[in-house]
């Protein structure tokens, strides 16, 4: 009697085991095949021109999400900056400072007074959920393909090698 309750409980954890794996698999495919989408959101620049981002496909972009009272966001401004004008004759690569207050006009003269050159744009239309956040700055990078490669809360060191050989590196494939 013992062993067949032994065999029963291991055939049930097994089966679980089994069923887990199985749904876990089905959302990593869901959730592929989400940011294999077009992301078809709108942006407008401070020039009032507008910029789908799904028209950007075969350049990586690097998405910055910002405000002029976000303390965390004026401290890497300086580096995001100086990264757009250290790679701004990349053709493959595009930066965006996208301004949470919604005025990119107001935003890039906020910019123009701190000397800063990276293109300021508003959001336009509702983002997916994968381009979300509930914080800034958050930064986003989307590569070539238009897939998000990298989504990150809080402040950034721009400055930093890595970074931009990461950058480099994306914009080659």
């Amino acid at each position: 009697m013992r062993v067949c309750k032994k065999n029963i409980g291991w055939l049930i954890s097994v089966i679980g085991l089994f069923c887990f794996s199985f749904i876990v698999s089905i959302n990593i495919k869901d959730y592929s095949a989400r940011l294999q989408q077009d992301y078809d959101v709108l942006f407008e620049n401070s020039d009032g021109e507008d910029i789908n981002l799904s028209n950007l496909k075969g350049k990586v972009v690097v998405i910055n999400y910002w405000a002029k009272w976000c303390i965390p966001c004026l401290a890497e401004m300086p580096g995001l900056n100086q990264l757009y004008l250290d790679m701004r004759e990349n053709r493959n690569i595009i930066f965006m400072a996208v301004d949470m207050d919604g005025n990119a006009v107001k935003g890039g003269n906020f910019m123009k007074k701190r000397k800063y050159s990276i293109p300021v744009y508003r959001i336009k239309t509702e983002l997916p959920l994968d381009l979300q956040t509930k914080s800034i700055p958050t930064t986003i990078i989307l590569d070539r393909k238009g897939v998000l490669v990298n989504k990150h809360v809080g402040g950034m060191n721009f400055k930093s090698t890595k970074f931009k050989e990461a950058l480099q590196q994306l914009s080659e494939e």
